[in-house]
């Protein structure tokens, strides 16, 4: 910290110290190199080793513009997903020729209701239960509509309603069998796109997938 720029009544109230405990550590480490206190009668100890252990090497870390923050959490990737990410990889760099041939597919529902949740508000730390606060909302699923649809780089499909539970069955018969045979037809090589949604990943879905 001292490295760092801090002053010493910075430092001494970040580790909850007396200024004089930090100015001793700190001097001592300039002019000796070590925070080993030396035996002797005098005032007695603020910090303990260990304290003068921590304030050196954050001092440290300081000087090597390093700083203490908790590791960015990620979801593991399954096999089947280190697949499509070394896919996206190698296309990284990929010019209009090479996407020409490539197909990306995808659900979407629209919600009918009114109640979209979206409200925002400004509150103070523990205003969140607030009554003025509060916006009542419905438990119950509103009525909605989902829709399927395919791109390529020149191209769009028919879109598609879907109605009831989108299933793997259905979703070969009523969607992959009717319109992803015709749509992509001309091209040669066609590399087809969809996420892992479980209708996707049917083993009916794959199945059919496998000899289209």
């Amino acid at each position: 910290m001292k490295t760092a720029g801090w002053s010493t009544t910075r430092v001494a109230r970040q580790i909850d110290r007396s200024e004089c405990a930090v100015r001793r550590c700190w001097e001592q480490w300039t002019r000796d190199g070590t925070h080993v206190r030396r035996t002797g009668s005098g005032a007695t100890r603020k910090t303990t080793r260990r304290e003068d252990r921590r304030i050196v090497r954050q001092a440290s870390l300081a000087e090597a513009n390093l700083q203490s923050k908790s590791p960015v959490r990620v979801l593991p990737l399954t096999p089947k997903l280190r697949l499509r990410l070394q896919w996206c990889h190698a296309r990284a760099t990929g010019n209009a020729t090479d996407w020409q041939n490539v197909v990306f597919s995808d659900e979407l529902r629209f919600d009918l209701g009114t109640d979209y949740n979206r409200v925002q508000v400004w509150i103070r730390p523990g205003e969140r239960y607030n009554s003025t606060h509060v916006v009542a909302r419905h438990t119950t699923r509103t009525a909605g509509l989902m829709v399927w649809g395919a791109i390529t780089y020149a191209s769009l499909s028919t879109l598609i309603v879907v109605r009831g539970t989108l299933t793997g069955q259905r979703y070969v018969d009523d969607i992959l069998r009717p319109h992803l045979g015709p749509f992509p037809n001309g091209l040669p090589g066609v590399s087809f796109q969809q996420d892992n949604a479980r209708p996707h990943t049917a083993r009916v879905a794959q199945d059919f997938l496998c000899y289209v």
